[in-house]
């Protein structure tokens, strides 16, 4: 190799080495190693050596790429987390590629009681951006035995992708062109695809490719010289470095251009700085401006000054990038810090005011609601995610004296907040149906049997399926759910007289051919059925345990909203 200067390095090989093994040799003022390309794309089992493979020119010869899906503005994105391998796991899982990219485009699959399974019920659902758990290559799991079970969050090699999801993990090309075929595949059917960046930490930095060629480069030190640890799982990349950042900016840009990925995630997102993901984000706006950009904007305690951080406090100096809002979550469900706390939806009279704030994009209304975020498509709107516990197996403990129906109509009610509140909504896979992990809080290398997504528990709770799946068409439909400026809530959006613990709100429709041009909202987190007067000629739509796309009752004379559950009225 030769030195290009400014500590840049070399060299040009010859096609005649193409799918060759290789590892570089380096030797620094401190040591000799033999590590792997850490800008390496493409990988041999368990990442052990780099391959030279053209991946760009691989991909583009065997996969001939679609349009993606059209998406005028982020509120209109429902965002869908899921495990690749947990999707087929279930023991009554039908699928042919079990646990492998394959799977999740796989067609023709059927629960026990016949229902649609695997990616039939996907495009059934409704969703329109499929986040999966990272699929860089990762430490955690042997690709050759896939075993054990891991999330993922153990990254080796960040532009090299992980085997264990392949048919054939020995196989360097097979990885490749599997990943991309489902990314297009996915394209095909109007579905866009997120990939979760964890490029906050490594795996272990004493044998990472970075720390042997540059030592104490790459990572974030504490003023005592011990290695920064705010992402709580042993060091910090430090993104505020010129080398750092490149890396990050090159491996985003490189799986929106080569997979032509729709969407990143940002793990731990407030590790990194802001001026990073501003280049990021302006990088991506150069491939295509519909790339969604949003991450875990939490304030953690790595050496950086708090005005440099990426988190949610610094969201207005980070444009069209998205966060997570935990303060929605936690109104919702309770505290994810107390197990026992209730949230609104469980009768938490208390959560209301933090639920008014989240309900409205999060944005500041003079005179009404402080605000987080410069406009609705900042927001990230969620009950549940893969951390910690699901919403389900949360009110089992906060909710212990209350029975099965009570705590799914709860479930219910929180996804339905969720996707009809002003902003992004983000659903974690099986919540639809009261997924449930067995009451483990940190399944990250939990077995198949707590991780999996249970297609029987999809058939026994298709009345919940329903719910969402017409409560979705219903946010498709009409603009007063995706309203995508501030401006737009401060002019259309409307709180209305309610007694305490129930919210009602009104919108107005963004466009004149929208069908339903007013809409009332009702959240009722009582235990009591509360009754509003119909002041006009209203249709209900959604009530109770029912969500309609056509009239449930035609000019009621008055609204009856049931205990904890939302009730929706158009005319």
């Amino acid at each position: 190799m030769s030195r290009k200067g400014r500590g840049m390095w070399h060299v040009d090989v010859p096609r005649l080495y193409e799918s060759y093994y290789y590892r570089l040799y380096v030797k620094t003022p401190v040591e000799t190693n033999e590590v792997v390309d850490p800008y390496v794309k493409a990988v041999s089992l368990n990442g052990e050596f780099g391959v030279l493979i053209d991946v760009e020119a691989t991909v583009a010869a065997n996969v001939t790429p679609t349009e993606r899906p059209p998406l005028r503005k982020a509120t209109d994105a429902v965002i869908y987390e899921l495990h690749i391998r947990d999707f087929t796991s279930h023991p009554s899982s039908t699928s042919r590629m079990k646990g492998m990219y394959g799977s999740i485009t796989e067609t023709g699959l059927r629960t026990s009681a016949g229902n649609s399974a695997g990616f039939d019920y996907l495009k059934e659902l409704g969703v329109t951006h499929l986040q999966l758990l990272p699929v860089h290559d990762f430490g955690s799991v042997d690709e050759a035995t896939r075993m054990p079970y891991n999330w993922g969050y153990d990254p080796t090699h960040w532009f090299g992708l992980e085997g264990s999801y392949a048919s054939k993990p020995d196989e360097p090309l097979s990885r490749i062109l599997e990943y991309a075929e489902m990314v297009d595949t996915l394209h095909r059917h109007d579905m866009r695809v997120v990939v979760d960046v964890v490029m906050n930490h490594i795996f272990i930095r004493e044998q990472s490719s970075l720390e042997a060629l540059v030592p104490y480069y790459y990572f974030r030190y504490e003023h005592d010289g011990t290695v920064a640890n705010g992402t709580g799982v042993g060091n910090d990349t430090a993104s505020e470095r010129y080398m750092m950042r490149r890396m990050i900016v090159d491996c985003v840009t490189y799986f929106a251009e080569t997979y032509h990925v729709d969407g990143f995630r940002f793990d731990l997102m407030g590790i990194h700085d802001v001026e990073t993901m501003n280049q990021i984000r302006a990088a991506l706006d150069k491939i295509d401006r519909s790339i969604l950009m949003y991450g875990e904007g939490w304030d953690l305690a790595t050496p950086l000054s708090p005005s440099l951080k990426a988190s949610s406090h610094n969201a207005a100096f980070m444009p069209r990038i998205g966060h997570f809002n935990d303060m929605m979550r936690d109104a919702l469900k309770g505290s994810t810090f107390n197990d026992r706390e209730r949230g609104f939806v469980s009768g938490n009279e208390w959560r209301e005011w933090e639920l008014r704030e989240c309900i409205t994009g999060a944005v500041q209304i003079p005179n009404v609601t402080v605000g987080r975020f410069p406009s609705p498509q900042y927001t990230i709107n969620y009950v549940e995610a893969h951390d910690n516990y699901t919403t389900y197996d949360k009110l089992l403990l906060s909710c212990e004296d209350m029975d099965e129906t009570m705590r799914l109509r709860m479930q219910r009610f929180a996804t339905a907040i969720v996707i009809t509140s002003q902003g992004v909504p983000f659903l974690h896979a099986g919540q639809e149906f009261g997924r449930t992990k067995q009451g483990v809080e940190n399944s990250y290398n939990a077995p198949d049997r707590i991780n999996h997504f249970d297609w029987d528990l999809r058939d026994e709770h298709q009345s919940e399926v329903e719910f969402v799946k017409t409560l979705l068409k219903l946010r498709r439909r009409h603009t007063c759910f995706r309203y995508d400026t501030r401006q737009k809530v401060i002019e259309q959006f409307k709180f209305l007289p309610s007694p305490p613990g129930v919210i009602a709100y009104e919108l107005t429709a963004s466009h004149s051919y929208d069908a339903w041009q007013r809409v009332r909202v009702y959240l009722n987190g009582t235990f009591n059925d509360v009754i509003f007067h119909a002041d006009g000629d209203w249709n209900v739509y959604v009530q109770g345990e029912t969500a309609s796309l056509v009239p449930i009752e035609r000019n009621p004379s008055q609204i009856q909203v049931e205990s904890l559950s939302m009730t929706i009225i158009a005319c």
